[in-house]
């Protein structure tokens, strides 16, 4: 699991963004399983990134699994309530997924 984050250095929301995520992480002990990566949309790597993945809006937040997208964040950061399920169901139970059925 990946959480990628596209933006732009002068963008506070940006800022915002990835200090969130990564206080979400920590709070939730999930910092070091879900790599955080940040693409700067002012350079040429960060644009050849965010085209793959149809990123048009800053910031954009992704959540991708085996490169699957999870969920899509446009122009702000996910609520809590909105990331931490997808972290505990994928997470969690990537050990025991058929205990959900």
């Amino acid at each position: 699991m990946t959480i990628k984050i596209f933006g732009k250095a002068g963008c506070q929301v940006c800022k915002q963004a990835v200090e969130k995520i990564d206080y979400f992480l920590n709070k939730w002990d999930y910092k070091g399983q879900v790599p955080i990566q940040y693409f700067d949309m002012e350079t040429v790597d960060g644009l050849a990134e965010g085209a793959f993945y149809d990123v048009y809006e800053i910031p954009t937040v992704l959540l991708l699994k085996a490169n699957q997208e999870l969920d899509r964040w446009l122009k702000r950061p996910p609520l809590s309530k909105e990331l931490k399920p997808h972290l505990d169901r994928h997470i969690k139970g990537e050990v025991g997924e058929a205990d959900e059925e």
